[in-house]
């Protein structure tokens, strides 16, 4: 294939994301899921200078500790999600999840929430989760808007994805819909990676190119396919007894207002936590939702689920 020279731009061979330089690899390749975090202990650098490091716990089915023991015999809040319900670049103790589990201490709080997940990814970590929990009593859902885009892997996704690929979450699996407007589900895949990528320009062209033919229009289904999603985890936890809700996290333009429409239609209660994450919700030098932040998170969900009551909270 042919190429003129003013169709490739200027330096633009292939390139990595830089700002994981000096992070330790918490994730591991998952062949349902794309990638998974990895049971372990880590400290992660700070990302200021003279700023604290972040410790982060892994436990056992990629789930983030939230400062409890594992007990059975608890009734169970499961938490899915993306990197904000996940915590990313922050501790442990900072995140929501764990906040909550503070507010109630009788209960299990469990945090499935993984960074670059979408709706998909979450549906698939209540479809291995489910069947090992014991009574799981309520199943929330961190919705953060670009989850839309995640759910049919598009071409700018899938390329986000490889620039950041040292975090070690390349492919992605994916949904789209056939013409009756099912739910068609997709293997992880991931974007083209040809040889001397980071040294020739024309090699980022055609893989560019490739993925946008292959994986672009994708796009324009990301609504209708996020709704199935959100309408198999709502059947699914009802198999298990566990009440389905969603906390929107962070959802831009008309975005909070159609899917709070559309979950009132599939009667799945919306709690609504969509604050403006500004500049001092932020982690400084990362950008992800920071203490504060997830404080504000903690607090709205707790009054949720205190003024409904859903959880045994006092205990057996």
């Amino acid at each position: 294939m042919f190429l003129p020279y003013y169709a490739v731009p200027a330096c633009g061979w292939w390139w990595y994301q830089t700002v994981d330089r000096n992070e330790t690899t918490v994730r591991e390749p998952d062949s349902i899921l794309g990638w998974r975090n990895k049971e372990g202990i880590y400290a992660i650098p700070p990302y200021v200078r003279g700023g604290e490091a972040i410790h982060y716990t892994v436990l056992g089915h990629g789930r983030r500790a939230t400062g409890r023991v594992n007990r059975a015999d608890r009734e169970k809040l499961v938490l899915v999600g993306g990197s904000f319900t996940q915590g990313w670049a922050i501790s442990d103790w900072e995140t929501y999840p764990w906040k909550l589990q503070e507010h109630y201490p009788t209960i299990e709080v469990l945090n499935y929430g993984t960074g670059g997940y979408g709706t998909y990814q979450s549906l698939l970590v209540l479809e291995q989760e489910l069947p090992r929990l014991e009574r799981p009593a309520l199943v929330i859902y961190g919705f953060f808007a670009h989850h839309e885009v995640r759910n049919v892997a598009d071409d700018e996704w899938l390329r986000i994805l490889s620039s950041y690929s040292r975090r070690a979450h390349v492919a992605v699996p994916y949904g789209t819909v056939d013409g009756e407007g099912r739910l068609i589900r997709h293997a992880p895949e991931q974007y083209l990676q040809l040889p001397f990528r980071e040294r020739l320009a024309t090699v980022a062209y055609i893989e560019k190119m490739y993925m946008r033919v292959t994986a672009h229009q994708r796009g324009e289904h990301k609504r209708i396919v996020t709704e199935l999603i959100l309408r198999e985890m709502s059947r699914l936890c009802a198999r298990y007894g566990a009440t389905f809700m969603v906390a929107m996290l962070n959802a831009e333009d008309d975005t909070y207002p159609h899917y709070k429409a559309f979950l009132e239609t599939i009667h799945v209660p919306v709690i609504d936590c969509n604050y403006p994450l500004t500049e001092e919700m932020r982690v400084q030098g990362e950008g992800h939702p920071n203490g504060r932040m997830n404080t504000l998170w903690a607090d709205c969900i707790q009054k949720s689920l205190d003024s409904s009551a859903l959880l045994n909270v006092h205990g057996d």
